[in-house]
């Protein structure tokens, strides 16, 4: 169970460098396909902090038609997570820990962010066999069916209502939905974080689900994704998922159409399919390529919103895709 205790550092004296406490926190306005995000990990035993404050306004393969970045790697680190001030103007406070929290970031060229995140359920502690009874019963068999290994020792989700203000290069707009922000602690080793899948949908306050997924490049599509943990909030009441199929269709890196079929532990299933309506790619760690986006989701005709998370590990990918000037290079087709 997670406790406002979960907002402050969790290392211990034998913690080395690659302790990371994480936080991920998304601001999207869906009508003017916007899809921000604030991504913090701090680095308590080198005192150090990264933050990475980005904006998206297309569907893209690059980041160069990012609509805006601030991405620092060598910040100071904050005395305490829960009161998080960083001398790039971003400012994280959890003014309610665990569920309610105050995002404020005043960055350059007329970029600001002036959010509220205001829980609307129990954070779902992905660890807990009270709340995830598929979690694994060994600390080996938990952080193997966490998706991320030990980077998610410790780890919770939580659907939240936003409000509040995102201004773009000077023009503001108005935040109000629904969306998902996480909190994560535990060794991090940069060349240790696998291909895997972070998945949220929200359609209002009365259903939202959220997933990961393992992901594993070398299989076919449709094969390439095996369920990790997760939970569905049904009218306020939260029950975990036990099982789920996730077909994602790619150009390139970007996922262009995703096919989702979950089922619950009261056996009530959930068919989804979603499209992307604002991403990029995002290396967050120097030896990953995320894709992340805002995605438009449909269930039983109704439309939501939520994201993706789509890691793929260099480690993995240059094993498969390597190659010297002189090899053959995979026919192309139109």
């Amino acid at each position: 169970m997670i406790t406002a205790a979960d907002l402050e550092y969790h290392h211990s004296d034998t913690a080395d460098h690659t302790w990371a406490e994480t936080y991920y926190l998304p601001i999207s306005v869906p009508e003017e396909r916007l899809f921000a995000h604030v991504y913090v990990v701090v680095r308590p035993v080198l005192g150090t902090m990264q933050n990475d404050i980005r904006v998206h306004g297309s569907v893209s393969s690059t980041e160069f038609e990012l609509l805006y970045i601030d991405s620092q790697n060598h910040l100071p680190a904050p005395e305490r997570f829960s009161q998080l001030h960083g001398p790039n103007g971003l400012s994280v406070v959890a003014v309610n820990p665990p569920r309610d929290y105050r995002v404020d970031y005043v960055g350059r060229d007329g970029t600001e962010i002036h959010v509220d995140m205001i829980g609307i359920m129990q954070p779902f502690d992905i660890n807990d066999p009270a709340e995830n009874p598929f979690t694994g019963t060994t600390e080996e068999e938990k952080l193997a069916n966490t998706s991320m290994g030990s980077g998610y020792k410790g780890h919770y989700d939580m659907h939240c209502r936003v409000t509040g203000t995102l201004k773009v290069r000077g023009k503001e707009y108005a935040v109000d939905i629904v969306d998902r922000m996480n909190h994560s602690w535990g060794p991090r080793p940069e060349m240790e974080i696998p291909p895997m899948n972070s998945v949220w949908a929200q359609f209002g306050e009365d259903l939202g689900l959220r997933f990961h997924m393992h992901l594993d490049p070398a299989q076919e599509t449709g094969q390439d994704q095996r369920f990790a943990n997760g939970y569905v909030l049904d009218k306020g009441e939260v029950f975990a998922i036990k099982d789920l199929d996730m077909t994602t269709t790619r150009v390139g890196i970007v996922p262009v159409t995703i096919d989702v079929e979950a089922t619950d532990i009261r056996d009530k299933k959930f068919r989804l399919r979603g499209v992307p309506i604002a991403g990029g790619p995002w290396r967050a760690y120097a030896p990953c390529i995320c894709w992340i986006g805002l995605i438009q989701w449909e269930h039983n005709g109704v439309i939501g919103h939520g994201s993706i998370q789509e890691n793929h590990a260099l480690g993995v990918e240059t094993r498969l895709r390597g190659r010297r000037w002189s090899d053959r290079i995979a026919a192309l087709t139109a």
